[in-house]
């Protein structure tokens, strides 16, 4: 019952008579789910919070458990917009919390997005694209669904070495079942990387150790693109592993070319200097792959174009040709978007 004025509400009080009718043959779903609702907004009205994520997340996970996916989701998300409104921090305890519901809603349907979609908006308090392990949590609970776009999506916004590494896995995988060429798998785990602010040079050089070892695998079909290996652009870099494929040959010069980019905070003319700097090799690099994949290739395709021109202007500094000022927007939707079979958005064909 709800709580009396004068007397502190506990846990104790509350949730058994709302699990109580969860546990009545059938069970009494929509009541219960009412119940929980009025519960925690007077919960709410009067202060107690904290009381009130922790019946709605218990509700929310026996509605789940029975199979009432579309109650159990709405008390999830009633759940994380409390926690948004009481300013619950992201840590493991309140992680832990929004995972375990996550895990007990099934992928079919809209109700899994909806929790993840509120879950993400919860947590981006410190990071503009969402805490990154719960990125990385729902990137991995999507792909072993086999639902590679989503989680395509989630692991990108994480940008934790592990999330890139299993992004790899996950392109390796798709690779077998799309008519695109390798190449343009690989983009879709690179260039995103490189083209965050400031790049992260250890997500994106993680994805294309993994993804280049997988492709090098016996059994794999793209084994006999490998013809050797070649010196990086300076003494300091590693070895760039060639293959016939020149989008895998250009994303692994990109990556070593984007480590001697100028610092954040540099000028465009102190970062080129009197002979071009850094900018004048990135843009030969561009030039020189282009003309090699030629114009049906994926280095020509809109989105990685795209791609390569906001890293030429955010990273390398050079003026902007075009695109007007919701390049990145579009850009990061382009990725970031999806479709059916095949391969959609970037190194799309």
């Amino acid at each position: 019952m709800p709580p009396r004025a004068g007397r502190k509400p506990t846990l104790e009080a509350l949730l058994p008579p709302i699990l109580a009718l969860l546990e009545e043959t059938p069970p009494n779903a929509y009541s219960a789910h009412q119940k929980a609702l009025t519960t925690t907004a007077r919960l709410v009205h009067s202060g107690h919070g904290a009381l009130a994520i922790e019946i709605l997340a218990a509700s929310s996970r026996e509605m789940l458990k029975i199979g009432e996916v579309a109650s159990g989701v709405e008390l999830g998300f009633r759940m994380l917009e409390i926690m948004g409104e009481t300013k619950v921090e992201v840590d493991d305890k309140s992680r832990a919390t929004v995972t375990q519901l996550l895990a007990l809603t099934p992928p079919a349907g809209p109700w899994r997005k909806k929790l993840a979609d509120a879950a993400v908006k919860w947590s981006a308090q410190e990071c503009p694209t969402g805490d990154p392990s719960l990125q990385q949590y729902l990137g991995e609970l999507y792909y072993k669904d086999n639902l590679f776009v989503p989680a395509e999506t989630h692991l990108l916004a994480s940008g934790k070495r592990d999330a890139a590494s299993l992004l790899a896995e996950l392109m390796f995988e798709w690779s077998h079942k799309g008519a695109d060429p390798v190449g343009g798998y690989a983009a879709r785990g690179v260039l995103p990387f490189l083209a965050q602010a400031p790049p992260n040079v250890l997500a994106a050089t993680t994805f294309i150790t993994r993804f280049l070892s997988l492709l090098a695998q016996p059994s794999s079909p793209a084994s006999s693109i490998f013809i050797g290996s070649a010196p990086g652009p300076t003494d300091k870099d590693p070895q760039v592993q060639l293959t016939t494929n020149p989008t895998v040959n250009f994303l692994q010069l990109a990556i070593l070319t984007v480590m001697r980019a100028p610092a954040p905070g540099a000028s465009a003319v102190q970062a080129r200097g009197t002979d071009g700097g850094v900018a004048r090799d990135w843009q030969q690099l561009v030039a020189r792959y282009r003309r090699i994949a030629g114009t049906d290739g994926v280095l020509a395709s809109k989105d990685v174009v795209e791609a390569i021109d906001h890293i030429s202007v955010a990273v390398f500094l050079i003026p902007q040709r075009g695109g007007g000022n919701d390049m990145l927007q579009n850009l990061m939707g382009s990725l970031f978007g999806g479709g059916g079979g095949g391969m959609p958005a970037l190194g799309a064909r």
